[in-house]
């Protein structure tokens, strides 16, 4: 596989993929972006992906100068590009509202920028995803649209560290030392009572693709779905936990702060789900 990139309307060897200085993705964030993983050079569940990028951008007012269907084709024609018709690749795509002179105001001539590449992708080992992975609390410190992909993520980054300093996978958002919402860049699943619960859509956490395909995997397994919050006075009662996102997949979490959690049957039940519609034709 070869790094390339599409800029603009122009497909470019990654290196040459240059964004001007004062783009409002560097001054502002001022824009949002959208992740697909290809499975053996298809991509998976890219139109879900393409209508949350509109739905995102809808909500800031951005205007894509693509249509839906164009990008899915340039997704196609990138991974052609990259040579990884039989491989596994993650394809980033992010529009921001262009550059301009830096002034806080939407700028009236801006034409947006539309960024794409394609690099090789490698999902968890099967081994070690069942060994699940740790987790740490922090607190929910982001926005109040988080229901938008947007490039404004200082607060992820910043909960991804503190995980990684204490030897942990991810951080769990708490919010108002309450309820969990979501993780830093995943969501949150957890049994209790039998019953699988998730946080509600809402402005607090991000509709996760993979957070809906799960949900239909769990009707399909007979699991009774639950979309309220996790209270941090449940933690106690939670019988198996995990997190998910296109990247992660499902992974088991094994571990909160320093409470134990089993990986249990079902979990690795809904993984391997995962794992056939992965391979579907």
């Amino acid at each position: 596989m070869r790094r390339i990139a599409f800029l603009n309307g122009r497909f470019l060897k990654w290196e040459d993929a240059l964004i001007h200085a004062e783009d409002r993705a560097n001054n502002f964030g001022d824009g949002i972006y959208e992740v697909v993983v290809a499975y053996h050079g298809k991509p998976f569940y890219a139109k879900e992906h393409i209508d949350r990028l509109f739905y995102s951008a809808s909500q800031i007012e951005l205007h894509i100068p693509y249509s839906p269907d164009e990008i899915m084709d340039i997704i196609d024609r990138a991974i052609r590009e990259a040579n990884a018709e039989d491989e596994n690749s993650m394809i980033y795509f992010q529009i921001s509202r262009g550059f301009a002179p830096r002034d806080h105001a939407f700028p009236e001539n801006a034409e947006p920028t539309f960024y794409l590449t394609v690099k090789p992708f490698s999902p968890m080992p099967m081994e070690e995803r069942r060994r699940g992975v740790k987790t740490v609390t922090y607190p929910d410190i982001r926005w109040a649209r988080c229901d938008i992909k947007s490039l404004n993520l200082l607060p992820n980054v910043m909960a991804r560290e503190y995980a990684r300093r204490r030897g942990a996978l991810e951080s769990l958002f708490v919010k108002d030392g309450v309820k969990i919402t979501e993780a830093s860049s995943s969501n949150f699943f957890a049994f209790v009572d039998g019953k699988l619960w998730t946080h509600p859509l809402s402005n607090e956490i991000l509709a996760g693709i993979t957070r809906s395909i799960v949900l239909k995997l769990a009707e399909k397994l007979g699991i009774e779905v639950v979309e309220r919050p996790i209270l941090l006075s449940m933690l106690e009662d939670i019988e198996e936990a995990f997190i998910t996102s296109t990247t992660k997949e499902i992974i088991p979490v094994s571990q909160i702060d320093d409470m134990k959690i089993p990986v249990g049957e079902r979990t690795l039940s809904l993984i391997e789900e995962y794992q056939r519609l992965k391979e579907a034709p």
